[in-house]
């Protein structure tokens, strides 16, 4: 892969945040990092050397915060119906008239604020409480309705910083922020939530285990 400098100069990016997103790469499996030589494109995909094809590992940010041996919280910020934007009317299988739940979160690490979150599910779950939202979304979806993540796809990118995001994450306005969005479906292969979660590069590490591509 083209160098740190290399990418900074194509992309425009600081060296942090382009070392943040090759590092989310080689911890997935992507890529790999040698010492005075470079990075390179993983030969192999994730787990393609397992004969089995297995599903992706959905962790929520509290089990993968706790993972990295910190201490999360969560405090939900709003709460609301909203009517759905295209993209989310396609994905829920809605109309414009209809509505989604509308969930924003602030989490913490170690009681510093890492990421702001927005999340849309279908309004059967819109009688979620503050209390059950303030921890995990994960396993307050399992134990009031039985459903879990089963697959879905994951997009990373990056973006500027919103007033609002800079005020809730504590960053200058229009810093640098990574940007994650998630399209998940549960078990039976329903829809079940899309997010947006918007994390200062330098404050957290996301994870998590991807399924073996066949094609």
């Amino acid at each position: 892969m083209p160098s740190e400098p290399t990418l900074c100069d194509a992309t425009g990016y600081s060296r942090s945040t382009v070392r943040k997103a090759l590092q989310l790469l080689v911890d997935e499996g992507y890529v790999t990092r040698s010492q005075g030589k470079g990075t390179f494109v993983s030969e192999h995909s994730p787990q393609e050397e397992t004969d089995e094809l297995v599903g992706p590992t959905f962790l929520s940010f509290t089990e993968n915060v706790r993972s990295l041996g910190s201490t999360p919280a969560t405090r939900t910020v709003d709460v609301r119906s909203v009517p759905p934007t295209p993209g989310l009317a396609d994905f829920f299988k809605v109309t414009s008239d209809d509505e989604v739940f509308e969930v924003t979160r602030l989490r913490y690490v170690d009681e510093e604020p890492v990421m702001l979150e927005t999340i849309w599910l279908p309004m059967a779950y819109a009688d979620l409480t503050k209390d059950e939202l303030n921890g995990s979304l994960y396993q307050a979806l399992k134990t009031r309705y039985g459903v879990e993540p089963s697959n879905g796809t994951k997009s990373i990118g990056i973006c500027r910083a919103t007033s609002r995001e800079a005020f809730q994450l504590g960053v200058p306005r229009d810093a640098t922020l990574m940007l994650i969005e998630d399209h998940v479906y549960d078990q039976s292969g329903a829809p079940l939530h899309v997010s947006k979660q918007v994390v200062p590069g330098d404050k957290y590490q996301y994870s998590i285990s991807m399924p073996r591509v066949v094609g």
